[in-house]
């Protein structure tokens, strides 16, 4: 009973094992899912586009994704913290004071600030500086726009001060000094593309990633020029003097404002415009996130970053190293998670996932064994079963072959059958043996000893009954054969 309780406990347990170790191989990651709200700024900026194919990206992780747009990258990120948008690529740079719900997702590219005047413009600043924009209607970009307030901070380094506070249609409050002032407007893309030539302003700045469409638009159709910001350096240095002061609202983190540069003939080859790589100052590119978006969907949401279209037409392409960067804003869990994942392969997540392979397999193992051992154990009874029942037939015999030694005279018929019955027995066991009917071959040895000592004993009852046999046939003078008996079958 025990035996059999024991055998029974070994195979349930390896039931369940193996049961356990191919769900866990057979099981699939329950898939995230999830509908957010995008903002990219101006419609008509690369940004907005940008924004366009990251959804489509993003949908085939299983994340939908609506873009709509905006004024610019303050109320892009001010909308992120209210919880109006749960998404947002914003300019970097821009003050970080008071966004309490914003978490950054990651950096991405540089974007160049571009200064384009009309072609006389142009020329006087060549040859005299930027002193030349005194005077001039300048377009600062959309208010609540990063372009404005990054445009604003270029032209104070370079000692121009706006005449009037720039509004969202573009007018302007009378100015106050012609010296070193100019006339700030503040037209979106979209206006700038519709307005008459004659009302274009001076001078226009915008942010935008390479090529950017309104600059394309200016150069080609308006006769527009670049000019270099060679100062990108120096400015960024000012960010030592705002060391340990909390920035307003409305201005530039210069911690976060670099040197950088537009290619050669990136907007016309025929008009070498620019006419060699141009000097100028940008900010990073950031995707930014409410802190309630879950942190399995901000892992969807970077894989789909870095393996979306423009993230490999970027040189070099957008990638996980990004993440190394020092942030603007603190980072979002899921964005550190990912972070950790693409650590060398001693990381810590690496070792976790090698920890679940090992426990899979040590429980497929595990259960392997305790099967194979309950298979074994079943087998071995079947065979200890077997030759139990050749055992028992043995002991039988030898039962009666005793029963026949203790009575009043030996039965030479009946043991004479009992010793043909036991060579059979003997020829039908060893025959299953070796033809694999019967397994284990101590079985087979201890039933061949049993067989041997019950054929001793019959030998020898027959060779006693056959000298008595002898001797009565010598008194009797009759032929040995003639009392020698046939064997018989008992009953």
């Amino acid at each position: 009973m025990r035996k059999n309780l024991r055998e029974g406990l070994t195979f349930l347990a390896a039931v369940v094992l193996l049961c356990i170790g191919i769900y866990w191989l057979q099981a699939e990651p329950k898939r995230t899912s999830a509908s957010l709200k995008l903002t990219a700024g101006d419609q008509s900026g690369l940004r907005h586009k940008l924004a366009l194919e990251f959804a489509r990206e993003a949908a085939t992780h299983g994340i939908e994704i609506v873009v709509e747009p905006m004024s610019g990258s303050e109320a892009a990120i001010q909308g992120v913290n209210d919880g109006e948008f749960d998404l947002a690529f914003v300019q970097g740079g821009l003050s970080s004071g008071g966004l309490q719900a914003v978490r950054q997702l990651t950096a991405m590219h540089i974007e160049p600030l571009h200064l384009l005047v009309k072609s006389p413009l142009h020329e006087r600043i060549l040859q005299l500086g930027l002193g030349q924009l005194a005077g001039c209607t300048v377009n600062l970009g959309s208010v609540g726009g990063g372009t404005n307030v990054l445009a604003s901070e270029v032209l104070r380094f370079a000692g121009l001060e706006a005449s009037g506070k720039a509004t969202e249609s573009g007018s302007t409050n009378p100015p106050l000094s012609h010296g070193k002032s100019y006339q700030a407007v503040s037209f979106s893309y979209s206006e700038l593309q519709t307005l008459p030539t004659e009302r274009l302003p001076d001078a226009i700045f915008t942010v935008s990633s390479l090529p950017s469409p309104i600059a394309d638009y200016l150069i080609e159709s308006q006769d527009f020029r670049l000019v270099s910001l060679p100062f990108g350096e120096a400015l960024s240095l000012e960010a030592f003097l705002q060391l340990g002061d909390l920035l307003p609202n409305a201005s530039i983190d210069k911690r976060h404002v670099y040197e950088t540069q537009i290619p050669a003939f990136t907007y016309s080859v025929t008009r070498a415009e620019p006419p060699q790589s141009l000097r100028t100052v940008g900010t990073r590119l950031l995707l930014v996130a409410n802190e309630r978006v879950p942190s399995e969907v901000v892992s969807l949401l970077l894989e789909s970053l870095y393996n979306s279209n423009f993230a490999h037409a970027e040189r070099p392409p957008l990638d996980a190293t990004l993440l190394e960067l020092p942030s603007q804003y603190p980072m979002h869990g899921g964005s550190l998670h990912y972070r950790q994942r693409n650590k060398p392969l001693i990381a810590g997540d690496a070792i976790d996932y090698w920890e679940k392979v090992l426990a899979i397999a040590a429980t497929l193992c595990g259960g392997t064994f305790f099967l194979g051992q309950w298979y074994l154990r079943l087998k071995r009874r079947q065979s200890e079963s077997n030759f139990a029942t050749y055992m028992n037939r043995v002991l039988a015999i030898e039962a009666s072959a005793m029963q026949n030694e203790f009575s009043a005279q030996l039965d030479l018929s009946q043991l004479m059958h009992l010793q043909r019955e036991l060579a059979e027995l003997k020829s039908e066991a060893v025959r299953k043996f070796a033809a694999g009917e019967l397994e284990g071959e101590g079985l087979v040895h201890g039933f061949l000893a049993l067989v041997n000592d019950a054929r001793s004993q019959l030998t020898r009852l027959i060779l006693h009954q056959r000298d008595n046999v002898e001797e009565q046939a010598a008194q009797q003078q009759d032929s040995i054969q003639q009392l020698w008996p046939s064997p018989m079958k008992p009953d």
